[in-house]
C-alpha cells in the first residue's frame, strides 16, 4: 500500500499547462516548484509555485479527495500563475491514484504507522476524470539513475 504522508514535488499535467512547457520561459518561471505535505492527521499543505496552500486530504481506495483548500494571494509570473491556478482547480476534483506505470494504486491509512514492507513509492500520479492530473515526486526520494 502507498503511504502518501510527507513531502512531494508537484508537476501539473494539463493542456494549458503543456503549452506553457512548449514555449520559452524565463529561468525565474521554470525555478517555481509547487510542493505538497501529507500530514498523517489529514492536513495538506505546501505551495503552488508562487502562493501558499492549505487544506485537507482523505483517501477512500485508490481516489485522493482534498477538502476545501485556503490559498494566499501574492501574484506571479503569468506562466506560474496559471500552473497554480490548474493546480487549485484539479485539488477540488477527485483525483485516482496511480504509479507511475499507470496502475491503479491503493493508499494506506494515513493515520496508521509504515512498515518496513509499505516502501514509499518515489512518484505517484494522480488523474482527475477528464484525464489531466499531476505527478507527485517524493522529496526525499532518491535522483534516478541513468
Amino acid at each position: 500500500m502507498l503511504q502518501l504522508v510527507g513531502e512531494w514535488h508537484v508537476s501539473v499535467r494539463t493542456p494549458a499547462t503543456a503549452a506553457d512547457a512548449s514555449a520559452r520561459e524565463p529561468a525565474a518561471e521554470t525555478e517555481r516548484t509547487a510542493s505538497l505535505t501529507f500530514d498523517g492527521d489529514g492536513q495538506v499543505f505546501g505551495t503552488g509555485g508562487v502562493n501558499r496552500l492549505r487544506g485537507t486530504w482523505s483517501v477512500d481506495g485508490d481516489e485522493l479527495r482534498f477538502g476545501p483548500m485556503a490559498s494566499t494571494l501574492m501574484a506571479g509570473p503569468p506562466a506560474a500563475m496559471r500552473r497554480e491556478a490548474e493546480l487549485l482547480r484539479l485539488l477540488a476534483e477527485p483525483l485516482e491514484l496511480r504509479a507511475a506505470d499507470g496502475a491503479a494504486l491503493s493508499a494506506a491509512d494515513p493515520l496508521l504507522e509504515r512498515t518496513e514492507e509499505d516502501s514509499p513509492a518515489a512518484v505517484v500520479e494522480l488523474v482527475a476524470p477528464a484525464g489531466d492530473g499531476l505527478v507527485l515526486t517524493r522529496a526525499d526520494a532518491p535522483a534516478p539513475t541513468a
